[in-house]
Protein backbone atom coordinates (compact mmCIF):
# COMPACT_ATOMS: atom_id res chain seq x y z
CA UNK A 1 0.00 0.00 0.00
CA UNK A 2 1.26 3.56 -0.62
CA UNK A 3 2.60 5.35 2.15
CA UNK A 4 -0.21 7.66 3.48
CA UNK A 5 -0.02 11.69 3.67
CA UNK A 6 -0.53 12.96 7.28
CA UNK A 7 1.00 16.33 6.11
CA UNK A 8 -1.26 19.68 6.78
CA UNK A 9 -1.65 20.68 3.46
CA UNK A 10 -3.80 17.18 3.13
CA UNK A 11 -6.27 17.87 5.47
CA UNK A 12 -6.88 22.14 4.28
CA UNK A 13 -6.43 21.11 0.66
CA UNK A 14 -8.19 17.62 0.06
CA UNK A 15 -9.21 16.00 -3.10
CA UNK A 16 -12.58 17.87 -4.64
CA UNK A 17 -15.36 16.09 -6.86
CA UNK A 18 -15.08 17.34 -10.45
CA UNK A 19 -18.54 18.30 -10.15
CA UNK A 20 -18.48 20.25 -7.10
CA UNK A 21 -16.08 23.04 -8.61
CA UNK A 22 -19.32 24.96 -10.30
CA UNK A 23 -20.72 25.12 -6.82
CA UNK A 24 -17.60 26.70 -5.05
CA UNK A 25 -17.18 28.75 -7.94
CA UNK A 26 -20.48 30.43 -7.70
CA UNK A 27 -20.30 30.90 -3.94
CA UNK A 28 -16.76 32.31 -4.20
CA UNK A 29 -18.60 35.08 -6.83
CA UNK A 30 -21.30 35.78 -4.51
CA UNK A 31 -18.35 36.17 -1.67
CA UNK A 32 -16.56 38.86 -3.99
CA UNK A 33 -19.64 40.39 -5.62
CA UNK A 34 -21.28 40.89 -1.79
CA UNK A 35 -18.09 42.22 -0.04
CA UNK A 36 -18.03 44.80 -2.22
CA UNK A 37 -21.54 46.03 -1.63
CA UNK A 38 -20.87 45.40 2.44
CA UNK A 39 -18.12 43.57 3.66
CA UNK A 40 -20.39 41.70 6.68
CA UNK A 41 -22.22 40.06 3.81
CA UNK A 42 -19.06 39.06 1.99
CA UNK A 43 -17.58 36.99 4.93
CA UNK A 44 -20.73 35.63 5.33
CA UNK A 45 -20.75 34.14 1.63
CA UNK A 46 -17.04 33.53 2.07
CA UNK A 47 -17.48 31.09 4.84
CA UNK A 48 -20.10 29.29 2.88
CA UNK A 49 -17.73 28.81 0.04
CA UNK A 50 -15.12 27.60 2.48
CA UNK A 51 -17.96 25.39 3.32
CA UNK A 52 -19.02 24.72 0.08
CA UNK A 53 -15.39 23.20 -0.88
CA UNK A 54 -15.49 21.01 2.40
CA UNK A 55 -18.44 19.47 1.56
CA UNK A 56 -17.62 18.18 -2.03
CA UNK A 57 -14.59 16.68 -1.04
CA UNK A 58 -13.55 13.47 -2.30
CA UNK A 59 -10.78 11.46 -0.21
CA UNK A 60 -9.36 8.71 -0.67
CA UNK A 61 -10.59 6.10 1.52
CA UNK A 62 -8.88 2.54 2.67
CA UNK A 63 -11.10 -0.15 2.33
CA UNK A 64 -10.28 -3.70 4.19
CA UNK A 65 -10.07 -6.45 1.79
CA UNK A 66 -12.21 -9.01 2.72
CA UNK A 67 -14.53 -10.99 0.24
CA UNK A 68 -17.08 -11.47 3.42
CA UNK A 69 -17.65 -8.01 4.53
CA UNK A 70 -20.07 -5.69 4.20
CA UNK A 71 -17.90 -2.10 4.01
CA UNK A 72 -20.66 0.99 4.58
CA UNK A 73 -21.66 2.78 1.63
CA UNK A 74 -22.08 6.48 3.09
CA UNK A 75 -20.70 8.82 5.28
CA UNK A 76 -22.54 9.70 8.41
CA UNK A 77 -25.24 8.44 11.55
CA UNK A 78 -26.93 5.47 11.61
CA UNK A 79 -30.39 6.68 12.54
CA UNK A 80 -32.63 3.06 12.75
CA UNK A 81 -31.52 -0.81 12.14
CA UNK A 82 -35.01 -2.66 11.32
CA UNK A 83 -36.89 -5.05 10.05
CA UNK A 84 -38.68 -4.35 6.49
CA UNK A 85 -39.76 -5.49 3.51
CA UNK A 86 -37.93 -4.39 0.24
CA UNK A 87 -38.42 -1.40 -2.27
CA UNK A 88 -41.81 -2.50 -3.98
CA UNK A 89 -39.99 -0.49 -7.02
CA UNK A 90 -37.23 -3.20 -7.57
CA UNK A 91 -39.46 -6.07 -7.18
CA UNK A 92 -38.48 -6.76 -3.44
CA UNK A 93 -41.97 -5.65 -1.73
CA UNK A 94 -42.42 -9.38 -0.53
CA UNK A 95 -39.01 -10.08 1.08
CA UNK A 96 -38.15 -9.02 4.20
CA UNK A 97 -34.54 -7.19 4.84
CA UNK A 98 -32.65 -5.99 7.94
CA UNK A 99 -32.75 -1.85 6.76
CA UNK A 100 -29.53 0.04 8.13
CA UNK A 101 -30.63 4.11 7.52
CA UNK A 102 -27.36 6.30 7.65
CA UNK A 103 -27.93 10.03 7.46
CA UNK A 104 -25.31 11.92 6.23
CA UNK A 105 -25.31 15.72 7.33
CA UNK A 106 -23.81 18.66 5.47
CA UNK A 107 -20.32 18.41 6.38
CA UNK A 108 -19.98 14.78 5.86
CA UNK A 109 -17.92 13.73 2.55
CA UNK A 110 -20.75 12.72 0.47
CA UNK A 111 -19.09 10.51 -2.30
CA UNK A 112 -20.69 7.12 -2.04
CA UNK A 113 -19.08 3.98 -2.50
CA UNK A 114 -20.03 0.19 -2.93
CA UNK A 115 -20.41 -1.70 -0.43
CA UNK A 116 -19.34 -5.09 -1.31
CA UNK A 117 -17.68 -6.55 -4.58
CA UNK A 118 -20.92 -7.00 -6.63
CA UNK A 119 -23.21 -6.28 -10.08
CA UNK A 120 -26.10 -3.48 -10.18
CA UNK A 121 -28.50 -5.65 -10.75
CA UNK A 122 -31.82 -3.39 -10.73
CA UNK A 123 -31.92 0.30 -10.85
CA UNK A 124 -34.74 2.65 -10.09
CA UNK A 125 -35.37 6.40 -10.07
CA UNK A 126 -37.82 8.77 -9.10
CA UNK A 127 -37.13 12.56 -9.36
CA UNK A 128 -39.60 13.51 -6.98
CA UNK A 129 -40.67 17.29 -6.61
CA UNK A 130 -38.45 19.98 -7.08
CA UNK A 131 -39.02 21.28 -3.67
CA UNK A 132 -40.57 18.48 -1.58
CA UNK A 133 -40.44 20.96 1.57
CA UNK A 134 -40.15 17.85 3.64
CA UNK A 135 -37.56 16.56 5.92
CA UNK A 136 -39.31 12.65 5.77
CA UNK A 137 -37.07 10.91 3.87
CA UNK A 138 -39.88 8.37 3.40
CA UNK A 139 -42.57 11.41 1.60
CA UNK A 140 -43.33 10.34 -1.23
CA UNK A 141 -42.57 13.93 -2.65
CA UNK A 142 -38.70 12.92 -2.39
CA UNK A 143 -36.17 12.50 -4.89
CA UNK A 144 -35.09 8.47 -4.37
CA UNK A 145 -32.48 6.52 -6.30
CA UNK A 146 -32.84 2.82 -5.35
CA UNK A 147 -30.83 0.14 -6.81
CA UNK A 148 -29.64 -3.46 -6.01
CA UNK A 149 -27.00 -5.71 -6.01
CA UNK A 150 -26.06 -8.79 -6.81
CA UNK A 151 -22.60 -11.05 -5.46
CA UNK A 152 -21.45 -13.77 -6.97
CA UNK A 153 -22.49 -16.45 -4.67
CA UNK A 154 -25.97 -15.18 -4.71
CA UNK A 155 -26.26 -12.61 -2.08
CA UNK A 156 -28.46 -9.60 -2.87
CA UNK A 157 -28.63 -6.84 -0.94
CA UNK A 158 -30.16 -3.11 -1.74
CA UNK A 159 -29.47 0.62 -1.53
CA UNK A 160 -31.91 3.33 -1.28
CA UNK A 161 -31.03 7.08 -1.17
CA UNK A 162 -33.09 9.80 -0.64
CA UNK A 163 -32.49 13.69 -1.05
CA UNK A 164 -35.13 15.93 0.86
CA UNK A 165 -36.29 19.43 0.62
CA UNK A 166 -35.29 19.77 -3.21
CA UNK A 167 -34.39 17.33 -5.92
CA UNK A 168 -32.17 16.59 -8.65
CA UNK A 169 -29.37 16.10 -5.75
CA UNK A 170 -28.26 12.72 -6.37
CA UNK A 171 -25.99 11.70 -9.08
CA UNK A 172 -25.34 7.94 -9.80
CA UNK A 173 -21.75 7.02 -11.02
CA UNK A 174 -23.34 3.96 -12.88
CA UNK A 175 -24.75 1.64 -15.05
CA UNK A 176 -27.09 -1.35 -14.87
CA UNK A 177 -25.01 -4.47 -15.21
CA UNK A 178 -21.89 -2.84 -14.38
CA UNK A 179 -19.78 -4.37 -11.64
CA UNK A 180 -17.81 -2.72 -9.01
CA UNK A 181 -15.03 -3.31 -6.01
CA UNK A 182 -16.28 -2.70 -2.41
CA UNK A 183 -15.12 0.53 -1.71
CA UNK A 184 -15.66 2.35 -5.12
CA UNK A 185 -16.94 5.55 -5.81
CA UNK A 186 -20.88 4.91 -7.54
CA UNK A 187 -22.23 8.76 -7.06
CA UNK A 188 -22.62 11.37 -4.81
CA UNK A 189 -24.88 13.91 -3.41
CA UNK A 190 -25.29 17.81 -2.77
CA UNK A 191 -25.30 18.81 0.35
CA UNK A 192 -26.58 15.33 2.07
CA UNK A 193 -28.91 12.46 1.77
CA UNK A 194 -30.11 9.53 3.42
CA UNK A 195 -28.62 6.16 2.62
CA UNK A 196 -30.67 3.05 3.35
CA UNK A 197 -28.72 -0.56 2.69
CA UNK A 198 -31.28 -3.39 2.90
CA UNK A 199 -29.12 -6.48 3.66
CA UNK A 200 -30.60 -10.09 3.91
CA UNK A 201 -32.62 -11.30 7.06
CA UNK A 202 -30.16 -13.35 7.53
CA UNK A 203 -27.46 -11.70 7.85
CA UNK A 204 -26.82 -9.73 11.47
CA UNK A 205 -25.23 -6.36 11.47
CA UNK A 206 -22.19 -5.55 13.07
CA UNK A 207 -23.07 -1.59 13.89
CA UNK A 208 -25.49 -0.56 16.17
CA UNK A 209 -27.71 2.84 15.99
CA UNK A 210 -25.93 6.33 16.61
CA UNK A 211 -22.57 4.79 15.59
CA UNK A 212 -20.45 6.94 12.69
CA UNK A 213 -19.71 5.28 9.27
CA UNK A 214 -16.99 6.13 6.72
CA UNK A 215 -17.72 5.09 3.56
CA UNK A 216 -15.39 2.86 2.07
CA UNK A 217 -13.85 1.62 5.26
CA UNK A 218 -16.35 0.92 8.19
CA UNK A 219 -17.47 -2.51 7.92
CA UNK A 220 -20.77 -3.00 8.56
CA UNK A 221 -21.91 -6.69 8.64
CA UNK A 222 -19.98 -10.25 7.99
CA UNK A 223 -22.02 -12.37 5.48
CA UNK A 224 -21.05 -15.74 7.30
CA UNK A 225 -21.17 -14.41 11.21
CA UNK A 226 -23.58 -15.89 13.52
CA UNK A 227 -23.24 -13.41 15.94
CA UNK A 228 -26.46 -11.67 17.40
CA UNK A 229 -27.30 -8.14 16.21
CA UNK A 230 -24.88 -5.43 18.22
CA UNK A 231 -25.87 -2.97 21.14
CA UNK A 232 -24.33 0.26 21.81
CA UNK A 233 -24.62 3.03 24.36
CA UNK A 234 -23.37 6.44 24.45
CA UNK A 235 -20.19 7.10 26.88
Amino acid sequence: MKTVDTSLRHYLLPNINDNGWKYISIMTVFAIFTALIWFPLGVVFFALSVWCFYAFRDPDRVTPIISDALIAPADGVITSITKEKGPDCLGFANKTFVKISIFSGICDANIYRCPIKSKIAKVFYDCGKNFSLSLNKDDIGNERLSFSLKTSNGYEFIIQQTSTLCSKRLKAGFKQGQEFLAGQRIGYSVFGAYTDIFLPEKVSPIVCVGQKMIAGETIMADLHSDAPRIEGEIR
